[in-house]
């Protein structure tokens, strides 16, 4: 009989509740968990088919080191963790004493975000040895809401998110819930809740250059790619223009006039011109929101990867702020979570606003823009690199193969993860670390700490399986590496003492039993004033609901980390860019209204590169271009003809998907394929597909100035039928 375990899944923020059964070391199903205290039997594909990646036969089961060209598998070998760590710590030092402590890096991804302990050593790590050089897939998709947050309410990690259980008018403009979850917002059976909301009486609203799935629950609104801007403006200034009550908007926020002169120029009328929204729908649009009893704007990774994404997040959190729905029942509210993480990272100096690149670009929320790292690498900033959880040659841009070519020449490259993927296959050195099955866990930081969800609540979960002996959880390869280099780990000697001591007995039984990821865990419980992990897997297996959020406990009080305490509606870095650049970006559309923009497009079966491997959920050998039924017919183009897209930065041939869900003049490219070099992925590899990040420019005048961000999407290419992908 098989053991079936309760747990919950960590690919993304909805953490869903599953069982899982299992025979020995084996997985024999995971299913959704109908006793899930939020979830209550929901869990999407890329959850209940994780056994196909937790057994694949591609896995890293123990180190290994490579003694021989990049791309040919002969070349690595497997080595112990001892030899392996005193190497990569002994090649590290070398960098260190040749060029300083900034040429060490490291590039986490997303992943690392479902992992509670690896941050707090990691960052440990690294700022015990005086590095501040840290990348992460942050700067792909959302750093430009940690930077609003930092400028408004004091802390990156203070994060608002709709009362969707409450509300009366939602807004979501570049998101697709229903499909890939929520950006830093935990909201499991979405489209459930989204028909609720109109089942009261409400609306939702998808603004979106394609009518995603999510759009099944509301309404759709096509807006031209890469131009929210003009509309959220315009949708601030009508707004404004409504009513607000200033007396509480002066009580509690400052630059209310600063910022109705922002937007005072941009007219309904003005941005039609380049969104395509008709002027009399915004209108009416605005007029809705102004009289539901609770409204909220939301925005993710369509709006924020574009030119202007931290001016759009700005604008969409001071539409909330201004009309009095910040702080408020069916508005958006701020969460509490555990404890407050955002003061505590207000204090880090690691976390803080930086400019302190030679470029000029902004260290935002501890990372520094991804689209600079293979710049960094071949000017020599950076020498030796730790990649945890990621695939940056496929998840980043990387026009005509730069990043590949700066990886290459690193002299050291390290790759923390499961499998070896197109990165791992560059590096000297592959470390594998437990799955998210073979670890206890809280729900993801943002969840657990910063308290963004709906629905308040906390779960714990043993690990599922014994991780194989040769794999190691990431906190402690941090340690022992911190060990290695004889650096003092959270500026204490007793606590770094402490930690060592115990990642060396971690070779043992002894060191197993002491479970320090547990006592971590079990801490971070009590702190929030719950039970410790043992009571909570005994008493509370599916969750326990914490108390609901009201509002009224975040303006006016303490929790507003600004230093005069109130609500910064017009941030002066951000009202200056805006002033700046707004008219520019305008005239360029209009110069450009004729030609076709790119878009990225999420799938039900894919999260990123990690599921790229995985049989059970990549059937197909590639992915697509979607683009409209108008412009098939302009090109004469059908299913399956293959199409060049080219950007001013690179060109791929990939097969056509005509559909009446796209708008007009913009194609759209599922990211994160494109597995032709993963000799290490033998799934991937047979299932390549392009990678639409080849399109994408980096260096720094394709970086946005005020957060770090890529431009990924809204991308100006020209698309041709071509005979065959080989022509």
């Amino acid at each position: 009989m098989p053991d079936t375990h309760v747990t919950f899944c960590r690919i993304c923020e909805a953490t869903c509740g599953l069982l899982v059964d299992t025979e020995g070391d084996r997985i024999t199903d995971i299913r959704p968990d109908p006793a899930h205290v939020v979830s209550r039997g929901y869990a999407c594909v890329k959850g209940t088919r994780y056994a196909e990646t937790q057994h694949s036969p591609d896995r890293v089961t123990q180190p290994m080191k490579r003694v021989g060209p990049p791309g040919d598998p002969a070349s690595w070998v497997p080595i112990s963790w001892g030899r392996a760590l005193r190497e990569i710590a002994a090649r590290v030092r070398g960098q260190i004493d040749a060029r300083g402590a900034q040429a060490v890096g490291h590039f986490v991804g997303s992943a690392g975000g479902a992992n509670v302990l690896a941050p707090l050593f990691r960052n440990a790590l690294f700022e015990a040895i005086g590095s501040s050089r840290m990348y992460g897939t942050g700067t792909c998709d959302t750093m430009n809401k940690f930077r609003v947050n930092g400028d408004m309410y004091g802390s990156p990690m203070r994060l608002a998110h709709p009362d969707v259980d409450h509300t009366r008018f939602l807004m979501v403009l570049g998101a697709n819930p229903a499909v890939s979850g929520n950006t830093l917002y935990h909201l499991p059976r979405s489209l459930e809740r989204f028909k609720a909301i109109v089942a009261r009486g409400g609306r939702v609203v998808f603004v979106n250059p394609r009518r995603v799935e999510s759009a099944r629950a509301g309404e759709h609104l096509f807006i031209r790619p890469d131009t929210d801007l003009f509309f959220l403006a315009a949708f601030c200034r009508e707004r404004i223009r409504l009513g607000v009550d200033r007396a509480h908007v002066d009580r509690v926020m400052s630059g209310l006039d600063a910022l109705e002169q922002a937007v005072e120029p941009w007219t309904p009328e003005r941005q039609e011109a380049v969104t395509g929204v008709p002027a009399e729908v915004l209108r009416e649009l605005v007029r809705a929101h102004a009289e539901a009893d609770g409204a909220a704007l939301y925005m993710a990774t369509g709006v924020n990867q574009g030119r202007s994404g931290t001016l759009c997040f700005w604008l969409l959190e001071a539409i909330n702020a201004v009309s009095g729905n910040l702080d408020r029942a069916g508005g958006t509210l701020m969460g509490k979570g555990l404890f407050d993480m955002a003061k505590e990272v207000a204090a880090q100096p690691l976390m803080q606003l930086r400019h302190d690149r030679a470029d000029g670009l902004p260290t935002v929320s501890g990372q520094q823009p991804a689209g600079m790292l293979a710049d960094d690498i071949l000017r020599g900033d950076v020498t030796a690199l730790i990649v945890e959880a990621s695939n940056p040659l496929l998840a980043c841009s990387n026009p005509d193969g730069r990043l590949d070519e700066a990886m290459a020449q690193l002299d050291l490259l390290v790759s923390i993860d499961h499998v070896r993927n197109e990165t791992g296959s560059l590096a000297h050195y592959l470390l594998p670390a437990t799955t998210w099955l073979e670890r206890p866990e809280i729900p993801y930081a943002l969840q657990s700490f910063a308290g963004c969800t709906p629905t308040p609540y906390m779960i714990y979960a043993d690990a599922v399986l014994e991780p194989p002996p040769g794999v190691r959880p990431e906190w402690w390869m941090f340690v022992r590496l911190a060990d290695e280099l004889g650096a003092t780990l959270f500026g204490n000697r007793m606590a770094s003492a402490a930690a060592k001591t115990v990642a060396r007995l971690w070779e043992t039984k002894v060191g197993r039993r002491l479970d320090v990821p547990g006592l971590l865990i079990d801490g971070m419980l009590r702190k929030g004033g719950l039970p410790g992990r043992k009571k909570m897997a005994r008493e509370h297996p599916h969750g326990i609901l914490l108390p609901e959020q009201e509002g009224g406990d975040f303006l006016g009080t303490e929790r507003v980390l600004t230093p005069d305490g109130l609500v910064d509606l017009a941030p002066a870095e951000i009202a200056l860019h805006f002033a700046k650049s707004a008219d520019a970006l305008y005239e360029d559309e209009r110069a450009n209204a004729s030609r076709i923009k790119l878009i990225g497009k999420r799938e039900m079966r894919r999260l990123n590169t990690s599921s790229s491997n995985s049989a059970a959920l990549v059937r197909e050998k590639t992915n697509y271009a979607y683009l409209s039924v108008e412009d098939a017919e302009r090109m004469d183009v059908a299913n399956d003809d293959w199409l060049e897209v080219t950007s001013e930065h690179g060109r791929v041939r990939i097969p056509a998907r005509v559909t009446d869900e796209m708008m007009p003049r913009t194609i759209a490219i599922p990211q994160c394929w494109g597995h032709a070099k993963a000799d290490g992925l033998s799934h991937a590899k047979a299932h390549p597909g392009v990678n639409s990040n080849w399109l994408a420019g980096d260096g720094p005048e394709n970086i946005e100035r005020l957060s770090g961000m890529s431009h990924l999407s809204g991308i100006l290419v020209d698309v041709r039928k071509v005979a065959t992908p080989a022509s």
